[in-house]
């Protein structure tokens, strides 16, 4: 359990928050690239308590900028998106992506008022697919992250997301969290009795793995980026032989790596809106060519996240706690579904909304199950006390080195080997514990 002021700590992201300024340090996506198109129409973006709007200008310029006027405050959501940077339909007053007023035509041609007035602007750039946001000190830019699936093009990258009525931390945890899967995400993933049998992303209505162990042991690693861990179960055959490994990776501040089909990948991205409400970004890519649109359907259906079906053009679902998140317990007496929730991604939803807006940690019982949650918990809560002492991001949580060779890894290994060896990255060793 945590105390209620380290919970604050944890959750707590808006303003002058510890945890809220150094995520703020990292670049977060927000966007896919193809929402915005070029002289196209504003986007809302909401981070860290900010409201904001994105657009690409005429000439594909990027911009993020407070989303009220400086003026009276209108919504630049509504603004023309004009060369130089959005047009405000109230007064016409010009802002560019630097936080500039360029013009206020209804001040006469005289006036010099537009040149002392300022407004939140923020670096944006493109990368894998996405629309990236940095919102933090421009001293302290890191470079933009060059996880794996960057390297690709869109046509090989598939980006799901939806919105969480729920903190970022509880969010996360689900995602770095093994043992769950084996109870509420059992109609989607099952058990096989053939060793590595794994269904291919989008071919079918549910994953396999070789094994059925609800009880995995956990084993959690400090690294440079975070930390990796595995889960050890027990397999569906040879047990006396071999464990069935799978790894997690959870990437400061706010990513997790999961392992996925056999030339595949994925990675998760929880983006606080605020301190109640977060986005979470599933990004999922095929390593040798482009991922075809009846795999992108089937994908959409088995996550329970296809926009207009599941989700709404704001991807708001439509199961919410106030419809118990539409779950059917007449398909849990017939034993079709343990959770009664349509979606792998939507069932995790479900219980991370169900928690309220911020769980109170203070009244949880962890077991040896949540051993990846409570390292989760130790190391970010540590860095932002770190920063709200020294003002600087703790160096050893944010490294030199390459993003893109992140790797996790799953099989069978004999149970005097290392469970390391499943891997397929090159990342840095371990980091000794202090």
């Amino acid at each position: 359990m945590l105390s209620r002021e380290k919970n604050e700590t944890l959750c707590r992201v808006e303003g002058n928050a510890p945890m809220g300024q150094l995520m703020r340090r990292y670049w977060m996506p927000v966007l896919s690239a193809k929402d915005l198109a070029a002289g196209g129409a504003p986007k809302r973006v909401r981070l860290f308590g900010e409201d904001l709007v994105a657009w690409r200008a005429p000439d594909g310029n990027l911009g993020l900028i407070d989303e009220f006027c400086p003026h009276r405050g209108a919504s630049l959501v509504l603004a023309r998106n004009e060369d130089c940077g959005l047009r405000c339909i109230y007064h016409g007053w010009l802002m560019s992506a630097q936080g500039k007023v360029l013009e206020t035509p209804a001040e006469g041609e005289d006036s010099t008022m537009h040149e002392r007035i300022t407004f939140a602007n923020y670096r944006v750039a493109e990368a894998g697919g996405l629309v990236w946001a940095y919102l933090g000190p421009a001293e302290e830019e890191p470079p933009l992250p060059n996880f794996e699936f960057t390297r690709y093009p869109d046509t090989q990258i598939l980006h799901l997301r939806a919105r969480e009525n729920a903190n970022w931390a509880q969010c996360l945890e689900g995602a770095i969290d093994s043992a769950h899967s084996n109870y509420l995400h059992s109609n989607g993933i099952r058990a096989s009795n053939t060793v590595g049998a794994v269904t291919e992303h989008g071919k079918g209505e549910h994953l396999s793995r070789p094994s059925n162990d609800g009880a995995p042991k956990l084993d959690v690693e400090t690294m440079p980026y975070g930390f990796r861990y595995a889960a050890i179960r027990k397999p569906v055959l040879d047990a006396d032989k071999n464990k069935y490994v799978r790894t997690t990776l959870f990437v400061v501040p706010n990513a997790s790596m999961i392992p996925a089909a056999k030339g595949w990948g994925s990675m998760q991205f929880f983006v606080p809106i605020d301190d109640h409400n977060t986005m979470f970004n599933y990004v999922v890519w095929k390593r040798d060519g482009a991922i075809d649109e009846a795999t992108i359907k089937q994908y959409d259906a088995n996550m329970g996240l296809h926009v207009g079906t599941d989700l709404d053009e704001n991807f708001v679902s439509i199961r919410q706690r106030e419809n118990n998140w539409m779950q059917n317990r007449e398909a849990m007496m017939r034993g079709e579904s343990f959770s009664g929730i349509h979606g792998i991604n939507m069932e995790d939803i479900a219980v991370h909304e169900s928690m309220g807006p911020i769980c109170d940690r203070s009244k949880e019982h962890l077991g040896a199950s949540d051993l990846a949650v409570i390292h989760f918990r130790r190391q970010m809560i540590e860095a932002a006390e770190t920063f709200a002492e020294t003002g600087r991001s703790p160096r050893d949580l944010r490294p030199a080195f390459d993003y893109g060779r992140l790797r996790t890894g799953e099989g069978m290994v004999p149970h005097a080997e290392r469970w390391q060896v499943v891997m397929e990255d090159e990342t840095p060793e371990p980091v000794a514990a202090k």
